[in-house]
């Protein structure tokens, strides 16, 4: 099975069934590695932590659907929709230019697109996610991409998990209230 391969995840509280989602092999993976159940959005199809972040005593893949126990009193919230239908976090309509050596214009969209996240906290959205966690969640997240990026070894995992450093490093900007654009001319001091 594929990672993207969407499966329902049957979630027990106290052991009665109560709730179900979809799940793939991120999510399950995500679930196992941060002892919260992860599920994959009903609108925009990203991984999210299940809204309420509810630990689980049980998690298990069981081939054809993956199956969730939780202590009883646990409560699990769904999802709120958006209402206009759209992915809050799809950049179909981005114009990316990146053939010019040294072109910033990605990184100032990107730090726009954060910042526009921050305002407006769209449901679905794995930077609104973020931003409700707070600053200790989002500087975690960055440590962790940190040594991704150093234990990648082809040249492919380097440029994911830079770009996953860089995006959690203006997520993380952003929440300290700290202007990007500062960010870039102290890096064009560097430069001179």
């Amino acid at each position: 099975m594929a990672d993207g391969t969407l499966l329902p995840i049957i979630i027990k509280i106290g052991g009665t069934e109560t709730s179900a989602g979809l799940m793939n092999k991120k999510s399950f993976s995500k679930s196992i590695e941060s002892k919260v159940l992860w599920v994959v959005h009903p609108e925009t199809g990203r991984v999210l932590p299940w809204a309420g972040d509810p630990a689980y005593i049980s998690l298990k893949d069981n081939g054809g659907f993956y199956s969730a126990e939780l202590s009883a009193g646990s409560q699990v919230k769904g999802f709120s929709l958006n209402e206009s239908g759209e992915d809050p976090e799809s950049h179909e309509n981005t114009q990316i230019n990146a053939l010019k050596e040294g072109d910033s214009n990605i990184l100032y969209k990107l730090a726009e697109t954060i910042r526009t996240r921050k305002e407006q906290m769209p449901a679905g959205s794995y930077t609104t996610h973020l931003f409700e966690k707070g600053l200790e969640k989002i500087k975690k997240k960055v440590g962790e991409e940190a040594i991704e990026l150093i234990l990648a070894v082809s040249k492919e995992d380097v440029i994911y998990e830079s770009a996953d450093l860089i995006y959690h490093l203006i997520v993380m900007l952003e929440e300290m209230g700290v202007d990007f654009h500062d960010l870039m001319v102290e890096l064009e001091r560097r430069d001179s």
